[in-house]
């Protein structure tokens, strides 16, 4: 090899190790963390210590550390365990016109208790043939009793031929459902159908906790969070919705007084769902013949007595602290928007008695917390309600009186 060729050789060697210098360089200050060693020491650092730091803080507290209320009834403290990432903002719904989008990030679950055999078919049966007789009666003879058959006409004219059986008032019931659905979605809403199959109440709230914990958990992946605690909730979720009949998971997670260490945790996450709520439908079951139409049930304050009365608790005691965080003050106003809502849409089942809006103690809702009601869409004894609920036009009238309320609920300051 030549002199000359030599050192161009080298003079191409080192243009090349300077351009490989410069483009190093280059890199580590455009990528630190991938190129120097010691950046990329500490970037691995940090994110160990990230990883730590993306659990999400829970303020649990120990069942044994709870206090007596005023009720002198154990209960947990009114300040959520859960830190609030799912943020509700509703104002946005205010002022909105009825359209196809005005309820757009609102979610309903609308649920049924199915129709038990009570004989209904019966009854009714009787009193259409009662109606069959008057009517004869009064064509032998239509002078006769014209006052007294005239009263009886308002109630029977209509119904000689009403028969329903249980699967009727099973179907009735389950179109109610479908057509609120329909009504609901028409104006933007998601409506998630609880399955039928979920029979209990425990169950139905198995399956809303399921839907809101894995919607929280999707949020928090959003946000670089996690939360193994709460995670850990939905096995025994799982256990309940398909072996109901697991007394021991279910009686451990919804203990049949106060709320337990898990469903605290739950009840927590659902209270910020505000754009939420939960409808239960069913059939009401009075005795009293003086008593007809629709009523609406609703979960209050009432709930601060729910709780555990002994001298003193430990773990293993079957009752547990009552818990004070529910949304009472939506239940209430949702309620009383959806009773003036039936009554003026379909006053034929306006309820008959005092406390068409009720405040009671009733399981399904006490175990969701969510802005939720559960209706009694006439009384099942009740001739003259099943007579105007066997009409598929006013099962879709009744349906929109459910859907007015909603809207109602977040897009006024009715009340």
């Amino acid at each position: 090899m030549s002199q000359k060729t030599a050192l161009k050789t080298v003079g191409i060697l080192v243009l090349i190790s300077i351009l490989a210098l410069g483009i190093n360089f280059i890199l580590i200050k455009a990528f630190p963390e991938k190129f120097d060693p010691l950046e990329k020491a500490k970037t691995e650092e940090h994110e160990n210590q990230k990883t730590e730091a993306d659990e999400l803080p829970i303020n649990e507290m120990k069942l044994t550390d709870t206090t007596k209320n005023n009720r002198d009834v154990w209960s947990w403290p009114y300040d959520s365990s859960v830190p609030v990432y799912h943020h509700a903002n509703l104002e946005i719904f205010q002022g909105k016109t009825k359209e196809e989008t005005t309820l757009e990030g609102i979610k309903v679950y609308l649920a049924l208790d199915p129709v038990e055999s009570s004989g209904s078919t019966e009854t009714i049966e009787q009193e259409a043939d009662t109606s069959i007789d008057q009517e004869n009666d009064q064509q032998a003879d239509p002078l006769e009793n014209s006052e007294d058959d005239t009263e009886g006409e308002m109630v029977f004219e209509t119904i000689p031929n009403l028969l329903i059986n249980d699967q009727d008032l099973q179907d009735i019931l389950e179109n109610i459902v479908q057509y609120t659905k329909e009504s609901l979605e028409a104006i933007g809403a998601e409506v998630i159908l609880v399955d039928q199959k979920y029979l209990t109440d425990t169950q139905k709230a198995a399956f809303v906790g399921t839907d809101i914990l894995q919607d929280f958990s999707a949020e928090l992946a959003e946000q670089d969070f996690k939360s193994e605690r709460l995670s850990s909730l939905l096995d025994p979720l799982q256990t309940i919705q398909n072996s109901p009949n697991d007394s021991q998971v279910v009686d451990q997670f919804f203990p049949k007084v106060g709320v337990s260490v898990d469903q605290r945790l739950l009840l927590d996450v659902e209270r910020q769902y505000t754009d939420r709520i939960f409808i239960n439908l069913q059939y009401g079951s009075t005795e009293s013949d003086d008593i007809s139409g629709s009523r609406v049930i609703f979960l209050g304050n009432e709930t601060a007595a729910i709780g555990a009365q002994a001298e003193a608790i430990t773990e293993d005691s079957p009752e547990k602290p009552a818990y004070v965080g529910y949304l009472t003050d939506g239940r209430s106003r949702y309620a009383n928007l959806t009773e003036k809502n039936i009554s003026q849409l379909i006053p034929g089942l306006a309820y008959s008695s005092e406390g068409a809006v009720s405040e009671q103690i009733v399981p399904a809702l006490r175990l969701i917390n969510l802005t939720s009601i559960e209706i009694e869409i006439g009384q099942k004894e009740r001739t003259f309600d099943l007579q105007i609920l066997n009409s598929s036009e006013q099962q879709k009238i009744f349906a929109e009186a459910i859907s007015n309320a909603c809207y109602e609920y977040f897009c006024t300051d009715l009340k």
